[in-house]
């Protein structure tokens, strides 16, 4: 054993035998007397498989799996409605961030190893290789602090694997140990450019079906009672406790709501709060969003929207506009795309939003939206 701790005289150091000793040793080493362990790795030879399978794999599954139970087991709460990845989502994130961060950490190499002889050193793609695979070490194991999402913000502490790299540079690159920082910045803002890169691909691949939890257990839509209930201040947002309560645990045909969530952003071109349910049937989606347009209203909105998307039908489908008292309906069905939507606004104030996808009908779309109670969404929409 050296002094940092790693074993030595072996042709692959700790990665021959991966104990959990060994590797201990070899990021502890890594993290608190880098040159010393950057001096042990230079002579070192592992094989590619080795290099990724032994030590990259099992520390960015750690990563994101740590990531995955912290989001799961302490879900963000708004406004009543806790909302956390599914069983299926944490595992597509797990799946696909691991194998895009094997990749990030081959593109990481390959820069390394290019830029090499512009800052003094030479060209050596597993001498890069080994530096990429073990400069991440630190980033890779602040994920701890992704299981308490309260101090997750530790993870800044990451960091440290561009001092970790920065040391290593010299060593293991043969540069110019005056250059080495100027490289070390280089190299992480490639790197951070890859990484977005490969995250964008990665989220756009995960599965995407949320699991909601609620602060209390969803009941059937809700009758206001018949005595009179003052009216709200007009200006003030809807409570999204009143829009939770309307939405339908399940839609007869085999759908199962499978989450709901709350977000500011709005949906099919009416912003506002919105509480968003989601509903599943094999590889069909339906989803029922609540949204409170605000105090201005939804005037303007759909204004616009019907200039962008005048009515129309053809043979793929129409697009439709209609005004029935204090309600104006919008209907869009495209059968090419297997798409249908369907919104209601309430008194210029709410927005009862449909949209089913995977080539549900438009007659599907209506049998949802009756089991929402529209007297309730009309009391909603007066401040009751």
């Amino acid at each position: 054993m050296t002094e940092a701790g790693t074993p030595a005289g072996t042709q692959a150091g700790p990665l021959d035998r991966p104990t959990a000793q060994n590797m201990w040793a070899r990021a502890r080493g890594l993290l608190l007397a880098p040159s010393e362990e950057w001096r042990l790795i230079d002579a070192e030879r592992p094989t590619l498989r080795q290099l990724f399978v032994r030590w990259v794999l099992p520390l960015t599954v750690f990563f994101f799996l740590a990531q995955a139970i912290g989001s799961m087991a302490f879900p963000v709460r708004v406004e009543g409605v806790a909302s956390a990845p599914s069983a299926v989502r944490a595992l597509s994130i797990i799946f696909f961030g691991t194998l895009f961060m094997l990749g990030g950490v081959w593109g990481a190499a390959w820069v390394i190893d290019r830029l090499a002889p512009a800052f003094g050193g030479r060209r050596d793609f597993m001498s890069a290789l080994k530096l990429a695979a073990y400069a991440g070490t630190g980033l890779w194991l602040s994920g701890v602090f992704g299981l308490f999402p309260s101090i997750s913000l530790l993870g800044v502490l990451g960091i440290v694997s561009f001092y970790t790299l920065y040391r290593g540079l010299p060593l293991l690159m043969k540069s110019d140990g005056d250059r080495a920082l100027p490289y070390a910045a280089l190299v992480i803002a490639a790197c951070a450019v890859i990484g977005v890169v490969l995250m964008t691909l990665s989220g756009c691949l995960t599965v995407v079906a949320p699991t909601s939890r609620v602060a209390a257990p969803v009941a059937a839509p809700v009758i206001a009672p018949a005595a009179p209930v003052k009216a709200a201040d007009p200006s003030a947002p809807i409570d999204i406790e009143k829009f939770r309560r309307l939405m339908p645990d399940a839609i007869p045909g085999g759908w199962v709501r499978a989450g709901m969530t709350f977000r500011n952003s709005g949906a099919l071109g009416v912003s506002g709060r919105t509480l968003e349910a989601v509903y599943e049937r094999e590889r069909q989606r339906l989803y029922i969003r609540l949204i409170d347009v605000g105090p201005e209203g939804a005037a303007k909105m759909v204004e616009d929207r019907q200039a962008l998307h005048p009515a129309r039908r053809d043979a793929d489908g129409h697009v439709g506009y209609a005004a029935e008292g204090e309600r104006f309906l919008i209907t869009e069905e495209s059968r090419n795309a297997g798409v249908a939507r369907a919104v209601t606004i309430v008194r210029n104030r709410v927005a009862l939003a449909l949209e089913g996808t995977g080539g549900v009908t438009m007659n599907e779309l209506t049998s949802a939206q009756g089991l929402v109670d529209m007297e309730r969404v009309d009391q909603v929409a007066r401040g009751l």
